[in-house]
C-alpha cells in the first residue's frame, strides 16, 4: 500500500515547512492523483487520517485532484 508511504512524504514535507516558517496547525491540503497513478483515493484519505493523528496536520482537509495522467504532487498547504 504505497499510499502510507505518499502520505509519510506529505507528514514530512509539512514538517520541513513549518521549521522553515512555523505555524500552528494546517487547515487544508490539496494533492494532485493522476488517474493513472494507481493511488486509491479512498486508502489515500485513510492513510492520512491514520498519520495525521495527534499532528498538526489532524483535522485538515484533504482535497485530492484528479488530473489525467500519474504524477502525485502537493499542489497546495493552508495553515493557519
Amino acid at each position: 500500500m504505497h499510499e502510507i508511504a505518499l502520505c509519510q512524504s506529505l507528514l514530512e514535507q509539512a514538517m520541513r515547512a513549518r521549521e522553515a516558517n512555523p505555524f500552528d496547525r494546517v487547515v487544508r491540503v490539496t494533492v494532485s492523483v493522476g488517474c493513472a497513478s494507481r493511488v486509491q483515493p479512498d486508502a489515500l484519505r485513510h492513510a492520512f487520517d491514520l498519520l495525521s493523528r495527534d499532528t498538526f496536520l489532524e483535522g485538515a482537509d484533504l482535497r485530492i485532484d484528479r488530473p489525467p495522467g500519474e504524477a502525485f504532487r502537493l499542489v497546495e498547504m493552508e495553515v493557519s
